[in-house]
This record gives C-alpha cells, structure tokens and sequence, in this order.
C-alpha cells in the first residue's frame, strides 16, 4: 500500500474508535457523513439525549505534496450534517477554517455529488490548502469547525464538529 491509501485507511480507523462509545446507545440525535473520492463514507449517528447543541472532535489525516497546487482540496475533510439522518437532505451548514496553520493558508469550499436524492446534489463542504513555506518532511496542522442546523423529526439542534486536521507533506 502507499503512504495515502494507509493514511486514508488510519483515519476510517480512528473516526471508527471515536463514535463507537456514542453508538453504542439508542441513536437519535446528530448525524454526521464524510466524504471520500466522491463516496459517502464514516456515516454515523451519534447519541446526545437532550442536548439542544452537541460538539463532536474528529481528527483527520492526510497527504500533500509540497508543490501541490494552489487552493487542494484536503481528502477526509469533507462532511455534511444530515436531517433526521437522511443523506439527502440540505441543513443549514458552514464551515470556519483556521485563519492560518504551520505552513499553508487554510480554505474553504464545497463538493457537491449526485447520490440519486431526488431533491437533487448533496453538498460536503470541507478545507483548501495552499501551500506557503512547508516542504518535504514538514507536518501542518489546524482546526477546521462545521457549524450546522439540523433536525430529527421536530426536534431543533445546533451541531458543532470540529476536524483535527493534520496535513503531512511529501
């Protein structure tokens, strides 16, 4: 395996060891999906009872090349919160990337992906990376936050997420 692909397969991993204490209840409350080269993966639905306003820390890894281009997409950065735990659904989303990290000038953007909703695409949004001074062998890490407005049936949340993101570069 190359070094992306055992990295891809560490941070399935470690989002797989956070929520499984939380899914071990009754699921109701916050949904939560990644993506992953166009693929929804790390679909969960967390427990939080009687919470209005729930905050949940994953951490996120991944590979970049020093002279990668401006404004790359950061894989396993992209997520969405769900209603009432449906995929297809639009809640109210944004996404507060750090104003700076170690190396690179942290930035936001969209995915959007057909997964056949009939209410039409689905959007992720996630973190940009343009590299300023890191070279090969440096890490870059930062905290990225998506904010989102969701609901599970009539019920009102507010869900915080914050990502961990380190960024090692070749």
């Amino acid at each position: 395996m190359n070094k992306l692909t055992t990295t891809l397969l560490g941070g399935v991993a470690m989002c797989a060891l956070a929520a499984a204490p939380a899914m071990a209840a009754k699921h109701y409350a916050m949904h939560v999906t990644a993506l992953h080269a166009g693929h929804q993966v790390n679909k969960s639905k967390m427990h939080a009872p009687g919470a209005t306003h729930v905050t949940y820390t994953f951490g996120a890894y991944s590979y970049l090349s020093a002279s990668s281009p401006k404004k790359t997409h950061i894989l396993s950065t992209y997520y969405k919160w769900n209603n009432s735990g449906t995929l297809c659904s639009a809640p109210k989303m944004k996404i507060k990337a750090p104003k700076k990290s170690v190396y690179a000038k942290i930035g936001t953007a969209s995915e959007t992906y057909s997964f056949g909703c009939p209410s039409g695409q689905t959007v992720f949004l996630g973190d940009t990376w343009t590299n300023k001074t890191g070279v090969s062998g440096n890490t870059d890490t930062f905290v990225s936050t998506l904010l989102g407005k969701f609901h599970n049936g009539s019920l009102k949340y507010k869900g915080t997420l914050n990502l961990d993101v380190t960024v090692f570069i070749q």
